[in-house]
């Protein structure tokens, strides 16, 4: 299958779900798209995308495989399919969203994509289970230095109930992003947003 397509509009043959991602991920591979941006190879970017497109919770997306699109979503998610292949833009991107450790967030070409190790280290047995080795509860100040899309910021949130959380980044750009997903999880009382570094 040739890397580019001159489509404007989805084969006929692509009718469900699934078709859509199969067509993705062969789409993705012939291309030599890279991964790595929330999603660890073709197959999985496919799902991602697809589903994403389709407001599908991943985690029960697979009961939807057979589903037939309807002619509007068909047009949509080959588009995106399209542009993930042309543009070489990372799906999480393309549909504005990505997730750590099963949170949704929001994400656009401001900040990287989340996808750090720290997020397992927050919620592994150093902090989380009845094995933890610090009192989280006893946390009452974090600081998130290069903060991105704040999503560390968020999440530590949850695993220091008791903390104020500092978000630090020197780019607005990527604290306008933070922002988005400090409102949109509900903790705009607990994250204080600052521009600056280390020094600042």
């Amino acid at each position: 299958m040739p890397a580019r397509s001159s489509r404007k509009s989805p084969p006929r043959e692509l009718v469900t779900i699934l078709d859509f991602v199969r067509y993705a991920a062969s789409r993705f591979v012939a291309a030599k798209l890279a991964f790595g941006q929330g999603t660890r190879d073709a197959v999985e970017d496919a799902m991602f995308l697809v589903c994403e497109a389709l407001h599908l919770p991943k985690e029960s997306a697979e009961a939807f495989l057979a589903a037939r699109l309807t002619a509007a979503e068909r047009r949509h998610v080959f588009g995106l399919i399209e542009k993930r292949v042309k543009t070489r833009t990372p799906s999480a991107y393309l549909v504005k969203r990505a997730y750590l450790q099963d949170h949704a967030f929001y994400v656009d070409e401001r900040a990287i994509v989340p996808r750090s190790y720290l997020a397992e280290l927050l919620y592994s047995d150093l902090f989380m289970g009845e094995a933890q080795l610090i009192d989280r509860m006893a946390v009452t100040r974090v600081l998130d230095l290069c903060t991105g899309s704040g999503c560390l910021a968020v999440l530590a949130c949850e695993v220091f109930p008791n903390a104020q959380v500092d978000a630090v980044d020197v780019s607005k750009d990527a604290l306008a992003v933070a922002r988005i997903n400090v409102a949109e999880h509900g903790v705009a009382d607990r994250v204080r947003l600052i521009r600056g570094d280390l020094f600042i």
